[in-house]
């Protein structure tokens, strides 16, 4: 059989894992963003309840556990960036 030279070789990963350990960081990371978001928004309905407000915890809730799951999504997406650049 002919040698395919021309064929790019794939660069060494910086990350030694084996795929299931890589997935189930990045299993880990997409659970604790979701539960930063909806966490805080099931708290505020349960204030919402005890207090007989509406929605106003509720959505308050939801605002803030969104701020914060984006904030964590662009600090681990820098960090993850800078280690990829090393």
């Amino acid at each position: 059989m002919p040698k395919h030279s021309n064929i790019p070789k794939q660069p060494a990963s910086p990350d030694d894992r084996s795929p299931a350990a890589r997935a189930a960081q990045w299993s880990s990371r997409i659970m604790t963003v979701s539960l930063e978001m909806v966490l805080p928004g099931l708290a505020g309905y349960w204030i919402d309840g005890k207090l007989g407000t509406k929605v106003l915890f509720m959505l308050v809730g939801f605002a803030l556990g969104g701020f914060v799951a984006m904030k964590h999504l662009i600090a681990l997406t820098r960090k993850d960036n800078a280690k990829n650049e090393r």
